[in-house]
């Protein structure tokens, strides 16, 4: 498989990704009308305000918890965190009153997946990290544990076994 250069001066996917995320997080937080209730078109009641700010306050702990450069394991378990919220998104669409803001939000989660499914798939060609600070090494030492877990193929991909991977300490 070959890889695409990335234009020169152009920030990684990852990068973009993250920022998109907290960004979107961020709006979310400060006003839910905005972003879930004009891509829905439709008012958002009281409750759905705070549940728009509590997926909000979701998408900003992720983008901060995977960081600027998210290694493999951290985008895949992201991957599937924001395939859990669309499901829940469109279980919730069938209650009719909720209909569309849910569908709209299980939209933005499916993106959200596809874009971090694409970024994994970059970070997945990086060489193995280099000692970092300690914030970084304690992220993909329990994403590489969480994944090893979790995320289907991933323990033999990276050669770690599951029963190592829960034990390791």
């Amino acid at each position: 498989m070959t890889r695409h250069a990335r234009p020169l001066g152009w920030p990684p996917g990852r990068a973009v990704l993250a920022v998109t995320r907290g960004g979107y997080g961020v709006l979310q937080l400060a006003n839910p009308t905005v972003a879930s209730g004009r891509l829905a078109r439709t008012r958002l009641d009281a409750r759905g305000q705070a549940v728009a700010r509590a997926l909000g306050a979701r998408q900003l702990a992720q983008a901060l918890a995977s960081g600027p450069e998210p290694s493999f394991p951290v985008l895949a378990l992201g991957v599937e965190i924001d395939l859990l919220h669309a499901a829940s998104m469109l279980a919730l669409a069938l209650d009719g009153r909720r209909r569309r803001p849910a569908l709209t939000d299980a939209l933005i989660a499916a993106g959200f997946a596809l874009a971090g499914a694409l970024a994994a798939r970059e970070a997945a060609h990086d060489p193995p990290p280099q000692r970092g600070n300690a914030v970084q090494e304690l992220r993909q030492k329990w994403a590489g544990r969480i994944a090893a877990a979790c995320v289907p193929g991933y323990a033999a991909r990276s050669g770690v076994s599951r029963i190592r991977a829960r034990h390791d300490s």
